[in-house]
């Protein structure tokens, strides 16, 4: 989910996506380095598609850039490709992002070894919804 904060317009550097690319694996290439979240969230440069894995999807789908006033709200599922261009514009461009994940599929400590996010990017404190989750009765 992204809550636009900011008027999102094709000014000020939109999210782009690529509908339907959540469809498919879409391998990257590299390691990723420790501390990456300080760096990708302002410029991803590692664990990017090939030129030629996106060709290949954008000609399937196209590509999007959903914009709106502030307080629009835009869902789309969390595999699908997507980015921003940079803001050249003299606007700025400010949305909130919230990945909703099941229950039952718990965050865990990253397999590379690295330190986990920091609790603002990747809550794993999230023991109410836990117990709230074991005490439902199956339909």
């Amino acid at each position: 989910a992204s809550i636009m904060l900011t008027d999102n317009n094709e000014f000020n550097g939109p999210l782009m996506l690529i509908p339907g690319s959540h469809h498919y694996f879409v391998p990257c290439q590299g390691v990723t380095p420790k501390d990456n979240w300080k760096d990708s969230l302002k410029s991803q440069r590692l664990g990017v598609p090939s030129q030629e894995n996106l060709a290949e999807l954008v000609e399937q789908g196209g590509i999007q850039a959903p914009k709106g006033p502030p307080g629009s709200l835009l869902l789309f599922e969390c595999n699908t490709l997507h980015a921003s261009n940079k803001n050249l514009s003299p606007w700025p461009r400010s949305n909130l992002f919230f990945v909703y994940n099941s229950v039952d599929n718990t965050l865990e400590d990253p397999f590379c070894g690295h330190q986990p996010r920091p609790d603002f990017l990747a809550n794993r404190d999230n023991t109410e919804a836990l117990a709230m989750h074991d005490h439902l009765e199956p339909l």
